[in-house]
């Protein structure tokens, strides 16, 4: 069995073992579409902040979830949205631009999944309301440990690299999802409480980022 499918298998089950069964099914595939703001749930849009380069987007988790993984670290997936609001320029969406940020950190502790592509990528610290955070890069597309037998973690689903002016990344099932991990603290807040928000970097400076309390529902994380 190739990697990939192993990797989706075993992540089915880890997700029905933890969370109870789910069930979801795959749609059409991959979407973008020219789109703004959704008139739905506009409340959990994350406008960009002014920067220099004069980068306009929003984004939006709308689904997340968050389980333990490997080697003393938790696992957070999260489904993005992102829109393009730029009437002019193209951008940039591969993967490397959205970090998970936290504040209580021990790169010491952190290590990607071993099975499959190497995510080349690393913690980065930065600053964000005039805090010391970090931000942690995704695992790379399709990625994976084995916690046990059978049971896997989760991996990442991308694949999009750019959006013209107006257009919206709009994900779908096995597409659009990023898994980060994160390792479970020792003392002091952790989980969720740790965790500053999502955010579209460009380097180390934070462009637009969604607090958790912003986020879409958390879901069994093989539903998305």
């Amino acid at each position: 069995m190739l990697p990939r499918a192993l990797a989706t298998l075993t992540a089915l089950t880890l997700s029905t073992g933890l969370l109870g069964a789910a069930s979801a099914s795959a749609g059409d595939g991959p979407a973008t579409a020219h789109s703004g703001e959704p008139a739905s749930d506009s409340a959990l849009i994350c406008p960009s902040r002014s920067n220099p380069k004069d980068i306009r987007l929003w984004i939006q988790v709308t689904k997340w979830c968050g389980l333990p993984a490997v080697r003393g670290q938790a696992q957070f997936k999260i489904q993005m949205r992102i829109h393009n609001r730029h009437p002019e320029r193209s951008l940039d969406v591969g993967q490397d631009r959205v970090r998970l940020i936290v504040r209580n950190f021990d790169p010491d502790r952190w290590s990607p999944p071993r099975i499959g592509v190497a995510t080349t990528d690393r913690p980065i610290r930065t600053t964000y309301g005039g805090e010391q955070v970090w931000a942690i890069p995704a695992n790379a597309d399709g990625a994976y440990d084995i916690i046990r037998r059978g049971v896997a973690t989760f991996a990442t689903h991308w694949g999009a690299s750019r959006l013209e002016p107006g257009e919206t990344l709009s994900p779908d099932y096995h597409y659009g999802d990023l898994v980060f991990y994160v390792p479970s603290p020792r003392t002091g807040p952790g989980g969720i409480a740790n965790v500053v928000g999502v955010a579209y970097v460009d380097g180390h400076e934070i462009i637009a980022l969604c607090h958790p309390e912003n986020w879409g529902p958390k879901v069994p994380a093989a539903s998305f």
